[in-house]
């Protein structure tokens, strides 16, 4: 059993992988070109000009403040969604490790299913979200929507496929001989 300060200090780890994910995604976009080019497709700078005469305010810069709106959205899914992973795996080798009976673990594997839809589900948040985003910038909406239902796809089938399915086996071949 997991003492209170082993889930506290999980907890700050998780906290401070999401937080260096959300650094280093920003840091890429002050300092690489390709970052920045995803979320607001081509480089429009030298194409887009000001709003109006005299003001400092560019549609290149308006551009670029939305293409870093879209980022930080698409960094922050894919993050949730990772972290959703994490827990689906923490979930799953409480009850591989658990001392309960061959039948109670697969029903406690049954009641656990829902982990293993979170990632569809942040990816379907992702989605929806990305197309709210159409409105600003088409390209970086399409990257957002896009990616995040793919990613949530591949995260809950690994789940399924390499932590769920060979447990459930385990479990039903031992057929309720062993604790």
């Amino acid at each position: 059993m997991k003492t209170t300060g082993t889930r506290i200090l999980l907890l700050v780890l998780a906290v401070l992988a999401v937080g260096g994910f959300l650094y280093l995604m920003n840091y890429l976009f002050d300092h690489t070109e390709f970052v920045p080019e995803i979320f607001s497709g081509a480089t429009r700078e030298q194409v887009l000009g000001r709003v109006a005469p005299g003001s400092e305010a560019t549609l290149a810069a308006q551009d670029r403040a939305f293409a870093r709106i879209a980022m930080f959205i698409f960094s922050t899914i894919i993050a949730v969604q990772f972290l959703s992973f994490a827990v689906a795996i923490a979930v799953v080798n409480s009850i591989r490790r658990s001392g309960d009976s061959t039948k109670l673990r697969l029903k406690q594997l049954e009641n656990a299913d829902i982990f293993f839809d979170v990632p569809l589900y942040i990816g379907l948040f992702g989605t929806i979200s990305g197309f709210l985003i159409m409105v600003f910038s088409t390209q970086s909406s399409l990257v957002i929507a896009y990616s995040s239902t793919l990613i949530g796809i591949i995260l809950s089938l690994n789940l399924r496929l390499w932590l769920l399915y060979p447990l459930r086996k385990k479990l039903l071949s031992c057929g309720g001989d062993e604790k």
